[in-house]
């Protein structure tokens, strides 16, 4: 103990000669190290506009990939190179981190508490990462957070929402995940109609709908298989105000908002033209007439 404390001593007392006698491979060190963070991100740019213009949309899924390898492999360089430039740097000036770490038994504390968080977080990482839970862009849902996903890494996963918010996820926090653009996903829209209308009359115009929708080119190409009415026509319920069909599209992964939004307003037009009434819900108030100058018997 005694000649640990007595070498971060001397160590100590020698840092600013150290620094002035090493100055210049500390700024070399320092400057390579910033190189290299440029060329990585000058690399990593490059590919995805690479992996962009030369690989189809029809294979989103290799795209997406390639975005998270590069992603986790430009990071953990980064992070390496980072921790070996502060040892280079440490080693220059005199400091001995082994002696300094075990003399004050701040190994123990580190492993006891901040290494094992980080380690959860590296290790569920790896597993998100050969598992293949998700890809950068992929449109995600941890707990109450919604998004797409901008960056991955092995510790930490970054969403973000709708409303532009970042969120930096620890992957060790990660229990749930649910996936909203993984190979492919339906569109799901429930309609709703008067109980007088007929239902046979309306499954007919939905029909046409469906009909329309799959001879619009724009719309076709993210459209996997026809869309339906769930139960081959049927009625999925019979709610207080409103008969509901539920029409379901399997579509391209990442489509299902934009063929739910076209088929609900291409519903609504076609209900409209056809005189089909969609249902909302109403209050009827009733206000009783009192005499208020007579008097109760």
């Amino acid at each position: 103990m005694d000649s640990n404390a007595e070498a971060v001593k001397v160590t100590e007392g020698n840092i600013i000669e150290n620094f002035l006698n090493n100055w210049l491979n500390i700024i070399i060190v320092i400057a390579v190290l910033l190189i290299l963070i440029i060329v990585i991100k000058v690399i990593t740019r490059r590919i995805k506009k690479l992996v962009d213009k030369n690989i189809d949309d029809k294979k989103i899924q290799i795209k997406k990939r390639t975005y998270t390898l590069t992603s986790v492999i430009s990071n953990s360089i980064i992070v390496i190179a980072t921790i070996a430039a502060l040892l280079i740097i440490a080693d220059q000036v005199g400091i001995s981190i082994a002696p300094l770490l075990a003399g004050a038994g701040v190994l123990s504390i580190i492993i006891g508490f901040g290494a094992q968080s980080l380690m959860k977080d590296l290790i569920n990482g790896m597993f998100m990462l050969v598992e293949q839970w998700f890809q950068v862009d992929d449109s995600i849902a941890v707990g109450d957070i919604s998004g797409t996903v901008e960056k991955f890494n092995l510790k930490t996963t970054v969403v973000r929402d709708l409303e532009g918010t970042l969120h930096f996820i620890p992957n060790g926090e990660i229990k749930i995940l649910s996936n909203h653009t993984y190979m492919w996903a339906r569109a799901v829209v429930n309609v709703g109609i008067h109980y007088y209308e007929n239902i046979d009359r309306v499954v007919k115009v939905l029909e046409e709908v469906f009909d329309e929708l799959m001879q619009d080119k724009k719309y076709r190409r993210s459209i996997i298989e026809r869309p339906a009415i769930l139960g081959d026509g049927g009625v999925s319920e019979l709610g207080d105000s409103a008969v509901i069909f539920t029409i379901v599209c399997k579509v391209k992964a990442g489509e299902q908002w934009t063929i739910g939004r076209q088929l609900r307003k291409r519903i609504k037009e076609k209900f409209d033209l056809a005189g089909i009434e969609i249902p909302y819900p109403s209050t009827n108030v009733y206000i009783r007439s009192r005499d208020l100058n007579k008097k109760d018997k």
